[in-house]
């Protein structure tokens, strides 16, 4: 969708509006949008300072914004019904797809940003961010802009930004917070994506439900975030609960009256409401902790306070409660209790200090042990009483804690030994076949790239011996460095068979480039071979043969089993040999995903054993990296 997009949007460069349409949309800015945020944020903006600067914004912003929904809020529909142009059909056929998978994410809006131009080619919803640029645009000096322009450069396909709220311009002002990564075609960074963080989802989660009010809290506790200039990141509940009294609350506090006015005219305590206390400091300085202090209210509270890491960004999260009403209950037990204990005191005394003294005490004692060995706790022995029978049966209780103490450890090592063991004798999905009891269950993989090296000239001479001890051992080495090579590429050593080695990548783990790593795997193969003949005098020969596509796996046997591929994609790679030289040769489908990184050979037609006559590849050599480096 990206890639259709955004062509279809560059499409638009040669765009040429009449001078009614262009009037038509600098009266929408200079009669609606302007006065409106001006009044929402109390700031008086240049003029012109919203219009679109390109060709192409100035023809989405006609046909999108200023003869979109009518008023402005910046959550209208983006309807393509108006525009014939190429971006309105791929808009038509594209926006229904993606807004049910936002739909279903939670999300309330989505933008794509072309990481060459820095230019919104696509927004969910109608928002005047479409079409202007992240880099010299109105809204270039945004948080978003500068996460976006961070990812613009990105290489790494799990990188993500979050930009911290801000009062959101293309959204009328309301505090706004995105979540930005790069989408990539292959290996090419097509586009930058941007979603917009549910607010309410969050305030959700923090209060209970969405509508702000109590869900399990008392009359005064509430649970809210805080970001590093130290204003709020969620609504607090009371604004929610009753907004206008609210704001007489915080009339009557400490705040300034301009903080109040700005609650007031946006509604929303984000980024308006200051909580400047000891706890909230300590929270966005990493410490966690519960402290008496006064609320942005000016109302003594119990806060509790912690920090919340987010990539590069902290906010801190604070929970606190009327310091009245958390001592209530204290205040009205204690009555109870006071009333009860003049009523009954001698009685009560007496009966206590005997009961526990000779009885209830170390039964008590040794129900709470049991019920503490119940729950998995050994840690905690059982006080010895004073009196001999009890102390006797104290001892025995704690000698069985110890002993069972003991026998979990030994469990839990031989546990963590098997999982060491299994981990390091199959790849990822037969440990999990294995861990889950699915031996039986084959399993299939839709796109996985193989290679099987056929080693020639290791085999042991006839009549065993010292001979064939030392070539065990050379097959034993040449082995261990191929599987720290796998390791290092994100390649799995599917099995070894004899002189034979069998590896996967995109298994156990989906890589979008898991067909580049193969090849480069299968190059440090051929450069290990090399060292190992230059060291040591020998002329061993590696045949690699790599091919990409479907495979099933599973596990082969029962009591001993090892992990297996099988189908054509690995019968292929099985099959391919060389005249008897070291070489790496690879079918179509892996030539076609690699060719703008590798360098191959002139293709060639040969027999390959099951599979009958197929064209393949030859991978050329890698120039020297560095002086004294083994060639590939």
């Amino acid at each position: 969708a990206a890639v259709e997009l955004r062509d279809a949007y560059r499409g638009l460069d040669g765009a040429v509006l009449t001078d009614a349409e262009r009037a038509a949309v600098a009266d929408f800015y200079s009669r609606e949008f302007t006065p409106a945020i001006d009044a929402r944020l109390g700031a008086q903006s240049p003029e012109g300072a919203f219009l679109p600067k390109t060709r192409a914004g100035w023809y989405l912003h006609h046909r999108y914004i200023a003869a979109g929904v009518r008023p402005y809020i910046g959550s209208g529909e983006l309807v393509a019904a108006a525009d014939a142009s190429g971006y309105g059909r791929a808009l038509a056929r594209l926006r229904p797809q993606l807004g049910e998978i936002i739909r279903r994410l939670g999300f309330d809006n989505v933008l794509l940003t072309d990481p060459e131009t820095l230019e919104v080619f696509f927004s969910y919803r109608a928002s005047t961010v479409l079409g202007t640029s992240l880099a010299d645009g109105p809204y270039a000096a945004t948080h978003l802009a500068a996460a976006v322009r961070a990812l613009s450069r990105s290489q790494d396909v799990d990188a993500y930004r979050l930009s911290d709220f801000e009062f959101y311009r293309p959204s009328m002002g309301a505090p706004r917070a995105f979540v930005s990564t790069p989408v990539f075609q292959g290996n090419r960074l097509v586009a930058v994506l941007s979603l917009r963080l549910p607010l309410e989802s969050i305030e959700k989660a923090l209060y209970g439900t969405r509508d702000g009010k109590p869900g399990g809290l008392g009359r005064t506790d509430e649970t809210y975030l805080i970001g590093p200039d130290l204003t709020m990141r969620t609504d607090s509940r009371f604004i929610r609960e009753d907004a206008q009294a609210f704001v007489a609350t915080l009339r009557r506090s400490p705040l300034t009256a301009g903080t109040v006015d700005a609650v007031e005219r946006l509604g929303t305590t984000v980024l308006t409401v200051p909580v400047d206390h000891e706890g909230a400091r300590a929270a966005l300085g990493g410490e966690s902790g519960v402290i008496e202090t006064e609320d942005y209210r000016g109302q003594p509270v119990f806060a509790a306070y912690g920090p919340i890491d987010l990539d590069s960004l902290r906010w801190g999260v604070l929970a606190e409660v009327d310091q009245a009403e958390a001592l209530q209950p204290l205040a009205a037990y204690a009555r109870r209790a006071l009333a009860a204990a003049a009523a009954l005191a001698l009685l009560a005394s007496l009966l206590a200090v005997w009961l526990a003294g000779r009885i209830a005490r170390p039964i008590e004692q040794l129900v709470q042990g049991a019920r503490r060995i119940s729950a998995g706790d050994l840690d905690t022995p059982v006080p010895l009483a004073a009196a001999p029978e009890f102390r006797a049966l104290g001892e025995a209780f704690n000698d069985m804690v110890g002993n069972l103490r003991s026998s979990r450890g030994r469990m839990q090592e031989q546990v963590r030994e098997t999982e060491r063991l299994l981990s390091s004798l199959l790849p990822g999905p037969g440990a999990a076949q294995v861990r889950e009891g699915r031996q039986d269950e084959p399993q299939a993989f839709a796109d996985v790239t193989v290679a099987f090296v056929n080693l020639i000239g290791i085999d042991a001479p006839a009549g065993g011996g010292e001979a064939e001890g030392a070539s065990l051992t050379l097959l034993s080495d040449i082995v261990a460095a191929f599987d720290e090579a796998a390791e290092e590429h994100g390649v799995e050593k599917v099995r070894t068979i004899g002189s034979s080695y069998l590896a996967a990548s995109g298994l156990s783990v989906e890589r979008p480039d898991h067909t580049a790593r193969m090849v480069a795997f299968a190059r440090e193969v051929v450069r290990i071979v090399r060292r190992f003949n230059a060291e040591r005098g020998l002329a061993i020969v590696a045949e690699i043969g790599i091919n990409a596509g479907p495979v099933t796996g599973g596990l082969v046997g029962r009591r001993r089993f090892i992990y297996d591929l099988w189908g054509d994609t690995v019968r292929l790679a099985r099959g391919i040999e060389s005249d008897g030289r070291t070489s790496i040769q690879v079918t179509r489908a892996v030539r076609d995903r690699v060719r703008d990184e590798v360098a191959f050979g002139p293709a060639f037609r040969a027999m390959v054993r099951g599979m009958g006559e197929v064209e393949l590849w030859p991978v050329q050599d890698e120039p020297a990296a560095t002086p004294g480096r083994v060639g590939g």
